[in-house]
């Protein structure tokens, strides 16, 4: 059966070209605990029709005094500060696909080169967004200037909060993590209850953290008390593939996160894609070119406890 002309049907070739890339581009093979950059666990989800977005840090009002029966009411007044405005980064790529590759689909050619296509655009979103983490301790900044995991985090109260560990990961640790979380003050300089729900680690740590997490005695002992992190707090351990040292990140550090922190994924515009016909090219070539627009950004240190796991 004669196969149609792709060159009299661009749109029919885009369409094709697209079925396969979306398959590929939304095909997410997954273990248990792997999260991405869609994850509300780990990145706060938000759109943006902007080509920039302006944040800023909240300070809430403090504790509520009491009164006496004709007093005035406690007047606190809640600010906002450190004011940044973030970029809305737009990453692009494109293929050629030989117009022939196209016509005589010769070894299923020009889907091997969409489906490679698709799937590195969806590894780019992955890649950039657990940036965040991967400088948590030396590039990603919140709005007050510091690292986002650091122990010189200045509130807009004046206060000083340190939210970094060095130890390795251990229940010793992982407990000390918890008290500095659920102990951390927020802008007002007050300790808001920050609720550890995340421990989110490298895939070099992934194995030890289960153990520690869902190990019903005490991990590593013959110690026969009752481990609390996974039945009684509800801690989820979540991994990975780009918070490794083969991604540019760190095996030994390691998150908790509270379930109010502030780091956030801003999307201006989904994965699209478009196709320049093979009649404007000159080596008879289809372009097949995607893009995307989309940020990641630390906000405040609030929820955040982290450790390097150097000592």
């Amino acid at each position: 059966m004669a196969r149609y002309s792709s060159g009299l049907n661009p749109d029919v070739v885009k369409t094709e070209l697209d079925s396969v890339f979306q398959q590929e581009f939304n095909n997410v093979d997954t273990l248990p605990g792997w999260v991405d950059e869609t994850s509300s666990k780990v990145f706060v989800q938000d759109t943006t029709d902007m080509g920039a977005v302006q944040e800023e840090v909240f300070k809430p009002t403090g504790f509520w005094d009491n009164k006496s029966e004709e007093e005035d009411a406690k007047l606190d007044t809640p600010r906002i500060g450190n004011k940044i405005t973030t970029t809305i980064l737009n990453p692009a790529q494109h293929v050629e696909i030989p117009k022939n590759f196209f016509d005589d689909q010769m070894h299923g050619s020009y889907e091997k080169m969409v489906k490679d296509f698709a799937r590195k655009a969806r590894l780019t979103k992955t890649r950039n967004a657990f940036g965040i983490y991967r400088g948590a301790f030396d590039s990603t900044t919140t709005a007050d200037g510091a690292y986002l995991v650091s122990d010189t985090h200045t509130t807009l109260s004046g206060d000083t909060v340190d939210n970094k560990l060095t130890a390795q990961l251990s229940p010793s640790s992982l407990d000390t993590a918890m008290t500095k979380l659920l102990e951390q003050k927020d802008q007002n300089g007050d300790i808001s209850g920050c609720m550890p729900r995340v421990l989110l680690v490298p895939p070099a740590l992934f194995r030890t953290a289960k153990q520690i997490v869902g190990s019903e005695q005490e991990y590593g002992t013959a110690n026969n008390n009752m481990e609390i992190y996974s039945s009684a707090l509800g801690i989820y351990v979540v991994t990975n593939n780009y918070l490794g040292a083969s991604a540019g990140g760190s095996d030994s550090a390691w998150f908790l996160l509270g379930d109010n922190h502030d780091i956030r994924r801003y999307v201006r515009e989904g994965v699209t894609t478009h196709l320049r016909n093979w009649t404007e090219s000159n080596n008879h070539s289809y372009v097949y070119i995607g893009r995307f627009r989309e940020v990641y950004r630390a906000i405040d240190y609030v929820g955040v406890i982290g450790s390097d796991g150097t000592t």
